[in-house]
């Protein structure tokens, strides 16, 4: 794949990250201009798409950071020059196409471009003749096809497909994939789309394009290369997984550009009604929640990278729903993180209260924090002699003991161990003893660490995690406080309390 622009005016020395990610985001804003589809993924992925495809010259990135004068013309035109000469570099291999990708979703609001290079890696490498992807326009009551590739492309970019035909529409309201090798014999099959390209589709892979809230729609790969002189063959579960792999990339991408969009509109909007300091002070914390999310999507792109990896080696394996599940749940904690933050910043929690056993709530964290346990090698103990019941809700108060083991574990950076001791305590309360063996709390005073966006001097921290945790808490009638271990072990000790029914 080629570089982008972004990536060699970097390269060049001729432009600062920070501005870039400017730039990237006016970009957006252009493509986007005072629409509201950006609210929902679904919305924000069709006015892109749209707009980028009609008009394309009004926002390219050159063009832009020209206009925001933070590049000259002649630099703009020898970094083109640059990306027009390099050849194109094929990845080696299944997986090393995959990482190209989560290394361009790292770097780059460029969504319609990266979605296009899924698509055609994908088609690649399942060898398929074309792909394409799909997505439901609420508006519309219709499946729209957004970016197909290949032979009748163009002949059918933004047709639409009736959400009760075809693979894509069967895909969509059932969520999941379809291998049809034969689409003679398939009632599913909806001609109307071949009779519009002028192309016969034979053989069809379509899986779901997911994202927490939903199915936005479907990716599909159509009629599989035959090598020269050999029989016809269809798609395998292999390529079904593999498509599906690149599918959960889109729709984290989809989401990553989503956020990192609203994020910078929010402190775009801080900064241009900022009428004293409070107000300036509000817009830098927007500056910092937006950095501390597209770390947050970043660094979770790790364990997916582990995973898919391992989907390839063990194809076939009874194991390998297992792995998939892992990165359907690392999905949803990146999904889950950004909702925080959101409902933390307009007030928006509203706890549906219920019934939780306290043992089933800390097995249940146990599980969903194993993939960060054995990345950075932290030991995960609980020690509960007797159950208790509270009144909660348990995604919210699993979000709330997440914060705090993530807080611990960016204190923990060579590893160590996070415990959770619960004991009955007066008042008919349960208590909760949250211990790390990091490097403990170095702020006076300690309750400084619950305050918004102070960090500690933490890389890449916004600062919202332990506020976050702490709303929660109290919206249960709880409480949460720190301190510094009192043993020689070192490390920090929160105390959560929660009120038993």
């Amino acid at each position: 794949m080629k570089k982008y622009l972004g990536d060699i005016l970097l390269e060049k020395g001729y432009i600062s990250s920070q501005d870039l990610t400017r730039g990237l985001a006016r970009q957006m804003q252009t493509v986007l201009g005072d629409e509201s589809g950006a609210l929902t993924a679904t919305g924000f992925l069709l006015d892109v798409a749209r707009t980028k495809y009609n008009n394309r010259d009004q926002f390219y990135l050159g063009k832009i950071l020209t206009e925001m004068k933070l590049l000259q013309e002649s630099q703009v035109q020898e970094a083109l020059a640059i990306q027009k000469a390099a050849p194109p570099d094929a990845a080696k291999g299944r997986m090393a196409a995959l990482n190209r990708i989560i290394v361009r979703m790292n770097s780059s609001y460029n969504l319609i471009d990266l979605l296009n290079q899924i698509l055609v890696l994908a088609a690649q490498l399942v060898e398929a003749e074309s792909a394409s992807l799909t997505v439901y326009d609420h508006a519309r009551d219709t499946l729209v096809i957004l970016m197909p590739t290949g032979p009748g492309a163009d002949a059918v970019r933004d047709l639409d497909v009736p959400r009760d035909k075809g693979f894509v529409g069967w895909v969509y309201r059932n969520g999941r994939p379809v291998i049809c090798n034969d689409t003679s014999k398939d009632e599913r099959f909806y001609a109307a789309i071949d009779a519009a390209s002028g192309y016969t589709s034979r053989q069809i892979l379509c899986v779901p394009l997911s994202v927490k809230n939903g199915t936005l729609g479907a990716i599909e790969a159509i009629n599989k290369k035959a090598p020269a002189g050999k029989a016809e063959r269809g798609f395998t579960t292999a390529d079904q997984f593999l498509l599906e792999m690149f599918s959960a990339q889109a729709g984290i991408a989809i989401e990553n550009t989503r956020l990192a969009v609203a994020l910078s509109q929010a402190e775009e909007d801080l900064t241009v009604h900022s009428t004293d300091v409070l107000a300036a002070q509000r817009a830098h914390a927007g500056a910092l929640v937006a950095g501390s999310m597209l770390h947050e999507l970043e660094r979770s792109i790790i364990p997916l990278q582990g995973y898919a990896a391992r989907l390839s080696e063990i194809s076939g394996d009874e194991r390998v729903e297992k792995y998939r599940t892992y990165i359907d749940r690392e999905m949803d904690r990146l999904i889950s993180h950004a909702s925080d933050v959101a409902r933390y910043l307009t007030d928006g929690f509203a706890p549906v209260r219920r019934p939780v056993s306290l043992r089933e709530l800390l097995r249940e964290l146990e599980a969903m924090l194993w993939v960060d346990c054995r990345t950075y090698g932290i030991g995960f103990s609980t020690d509960m002699p007797d159950d208790a019941r509270v009144g909660v809700d348990k995604a919210l108060m699993l979000s709330s003991l997440e914060k705090l083991f993530r807080n611990s574990r960016d204190a923990m950076p060579e590893g160590g161990s996070f415990s959770l001791k619960v004991r009955r305590g007066s008042a008919g309360r349960a208590v909760i003893e949250v211990a790390d063996t990091g490097k403990g709390i170095q702020t006076d005073p300690v309750e400084r660490i619950f305050e918004p966006f102070f960090t500690s001097g933490t890389a890449h921290g916004a600062g919202l995690g332990l506020p976050i945790a702490r709303r929660i808490i109290e919206l249960h009638g709880g409480s949460i406080s720190a301190a510094n271990r009192p043993d020689q072990r070192g490390g920090a000790l929160v105390t959560v309390t929660l009120p038993v029914i």
